[in-house]
């Protein structure tokens, strides 16, 4: 810990430097108590850097005035009703949550939140004496502004006393929730998080049998009905979301223009978020996959000592999404690393460099990804939009800059990160070289006519400005493979500087088909050395790529070639839960409901303790005319997740197909406790109390 002890004592003369270049004043008292008492959950990190710039005390005082000039919602008349709310916040988190802690009402987890999001539309207190007092607000969200339409937020006092936390689904676990988890066994077949130790996993029985239902799907996710095992870190992601909802709301701009000069200086608008470097390349691999190949450079990696032994857990989600915000592909990793104390010496001048790669369906989509340290709290984020191109068509992938390339041709087809072919790549992410440097540059074609393969040429040249410095030809009949290009410039007779280089695909002719820049810089500056740690992944044949595709297909309504791609998982791996389930639900979308029940019965008759084993059989079942049997397994499915809406919506039109009117009414009264807004579900259930029992059976 200490390593990141000097990390921060130098982050603080950093700052103290700073703000000597910038002759930034002393805050008055009272601007001072402006910035860090009244505004800090809703100033922006732009608006504050500009405040602290500002010289003068006349100058902070007009600034205040613009800052609350450009939230007023009625501008133009006296009042400005947002100021006015916002200071009715404060007041009343200070008379309402400072009770039993050393802090004012607004300092707290819960006054915190009040000021930034309001009242909640509904608060529920759960008093046990199984487990701490905790209270669930509910909210009304704008997804417009990255919120879920509805969603919960939990709190809950730590040992019964002083301030209530937020519980976040990745930072915390159900254990730091119940007093005494030892007393109650995890139930055979219960579906928790691989990442629960046995004490987490009894607790959240605790919660789930004795405390309150709703309580331990709030551990899993904020969105009710909405608890399945994968939605915990997109869960975590929107907690924090919610949390920015005021910055999104004002456009800061102003702030600039304010200070009249562009240079700001960025702080991190949280304690635990870290910043990073990225670079994301979409490429294809020998067999013809694409694969999203990325790598993540946080700003620090905190190491916490155990034993002798230095040591990190990271977690990374990767997520893709389409245009629409709807979920493509997500992926969860743990990544634990452990180092002696010469192994840390080392590498400690060097930069953490995480390496991954992920196979991938064409399409338009936003790459969201969080690493997490699960040890020191610390995140980082990544946000993209990446392009994944359709073939046939020709087009050039972007350049990847590399300052070292490996060669060996014995390691295609392994799945490594930036492993393509036989060349292993180390991406340059801010694509800074040095004069004593041979600077790499990979780039793929894809979609080449067989005359553009026979006589194309690709013409790479360095440019300065208007004017080529050095250019060189490749024939592209020349390659191994017809894709893969490598060119390398040794860089020690350029001067330190901008360049650019372009790569062009000319025909015959000397005609211009398509063509790639990049910038990138020269520097006679020493570049601090990297420490790369690449995830191993399996061989390109293994099952899982196959399922990966399948369920990205699925999810984006292909249910043909969704069904293709899971057969081949499944087929190869006939014996797992997971790619049966995926199959059966590619049979689904292909309106094969009998197969995908033939298949699914053994593990159901298995007792899987598997939600979705049950859930899909069910729906099988039930899109087979097979009711009762269909209640069996839906019933199971709400046994292992609680109240899910879509499942107790199918149970209760199950229900009303064998004529058991009450029971059907019941499945969907519970449906609208989670899930309020159902409007055809409110309407169906008027319709059906005004019909006669079993008027409804055995029709649809």
């Amino acid at each position: 810990m200490a390593k990141k002890l000097c990390w921060l004592v130098l982050f603080v003369i950093l700052e103290l430097v700073s703000n000597l270049a910038y002759g930034q004043a002393p805050l008055s008292p009272k601007h001072k108590k402006w910035l860090e008492e009244e505004v800090p959950y809703i100033v922006t990190t732009k608006e504050r850097d500009v405040f602290r710039k500002l010289e003068t005390d006349e100058l902070r005082d007009r600034f205040i005035e613009e800052f609350w000039k450009q939230r007023d919602p009625t501008p133009g008349t006296p009042r400005n009703e947002f100021k006015e709310e916002h200071y009715r916040r404060i007041e009343y988190a200070n008379m309402t949550f400072g009770r039993g802690t050393p802090f004012q009402g607004w300092r707290t987890e819960r006054g915190r939140i009040y000021i930034i999001l309001g009242p909640p539309v509904d608060v529920q207190r759960i008093v046990s004496s199984d487990a701490y007092p905790m209270e669930l607000w509910y909210y009304k969200g704008n997804p417009g502004l990255g919120q879920a339409p509805y969603y919960r937020l939990l709190f809950y006092q730590k040992y019964g006393a002083g301030d209530y936390i937020l519980y976040n689904p990745i930072a915390n676990s159900p254990k730091e929730l119940v007093g005494n988890p030892g007393k109650y066994r995890k139930q055979s077949g219960t579906a928790t998080p691989d990442d629960w130790d046995e004490a987490d996993q009894n607790a959240y029985q605790v919660l789930r049998q004795t405390v309150s239902p709703e309580v331990a799907s709030a551990t899993l996710s904020m969105i009710p009905g909405n608890d399945s095992l994968q939605v915990r870190i997109p869960s975590s992601i929107l907690l924090a979301e919610v949390q920015k909802y005021p910055q999104k709301k004002v456009d800061d701009a102003y702030a600039l223009d304010f200070l009249n000069h562009k240079a700001t200086v960025e702080v991190s608008y949280s304690v635990h978020f870290i910043g990073n470097r990225t670079a994301v390349s979409v490429l294809t691999s020998p067999s013809g996959l694409y694969f999203l190949h990325y790598v993540i450079v946080p700003e620090t990696l905190s190491m916490d000592t155990y034993q002798d032994r230095y040591v990190a857990d990271l977690r990374t989600t990767l997520r893709l999404s389409d245009t629409t915000g709807k979920t493509v592909f997500q992926q969860e990793k743990l990544i634990p690393i452990e180092m002696r104390k010469d192994e840390l010496k080392a590498v400690e001048n060097s930069s953490f460099q995480f390496y991954d790669a992920v196979p991938v369906i064409p399409g338009n989509y936003l790459l969201n990804i969080l690493m997490e340290n699960t040890m020191t709290k610390e995140f980082t984020t990544v946000e993209k939009n990446i392009v994944i191109p359709a073939e046939p068509g020709l087009w050039m992938s972007p350049l990847v800059p590399s300052r070292k390339v490996g060669e060996d041709p014995s390691q295609g087809g392994n799945g490594r990160a930036y492993q393509i072919g036989k060349y292993q790549l180390y991406p340059c992410l801010n694509s800074t070289f040095q004069t004593k440097d041979t600077a790499y540059f990979f780039l793929q074609l894809h979609g080449l006519s067989g005359d553009l393969r026979e006589t194309g040429v690709l013409v790479y040249s360095i440019m300065k400005g208007d004017q080529v410095l050095r250019s060189s030809r490749k024939n592209v009949a020349d390659s191994e493979n017809g894709r893969d290009f490598l060119a390398e410039f040794p860089l020690d007779k350029f001067v330190p500087g901008s360049y650019a280089l372009k790569s062009a695909l000319q025909d015959k002719d000397g005609r211009e088909i398509v063509s790639q820049t990049l910038g990138f810089t020269v520097s006679d500056k020493a570049i601090p050395g990297t420490w790369v740690f690449a995830q191993e992944n399996p061989p390109e044949k293994d099952p899982s790529y196959s399922y990966s595709l399948g369920i990205q297909y699925l999810n984006t309504g292909d249910a043909a070639k969704a069904r293709d791609e899971l057969a081949k998982a499944y087929k190869k791996k006939a014996d797992s839960v997971e790619y049966a389930v995926g199959y059966a639900r590619a049979l689904l979308a292909t309106e094969d409901p009998a197969k995908a029940k033939g298949f699914l019965l053994p593990f159901g008759k298995k007792g899987s303790a598997d939600f979705d084993l049950y859930a899909v059989l069910g729906t099988a079942c039930q899109d087979t005319g097979d009711y009762q049997e269909a209640i069996t397994w839906l019933q199971k499915a709400l046994s292992y997740k609680g109240n899910v809406v879509e499942i107790l919506n199918r149970l209760g039109a199950c229900f009303l197909q064998i004529g058991d009117k009450d029971q059907a009414l019941k499945a969907w009264k519970k449906s609208l406790e989670v899930k309020p807004d159902q409007e055809n579900i409110k309407k169906l259930i008027e319709k059906i109390r005004e019909l006669p029992a079993g008027s409804w059976s055995n029709s649809k």
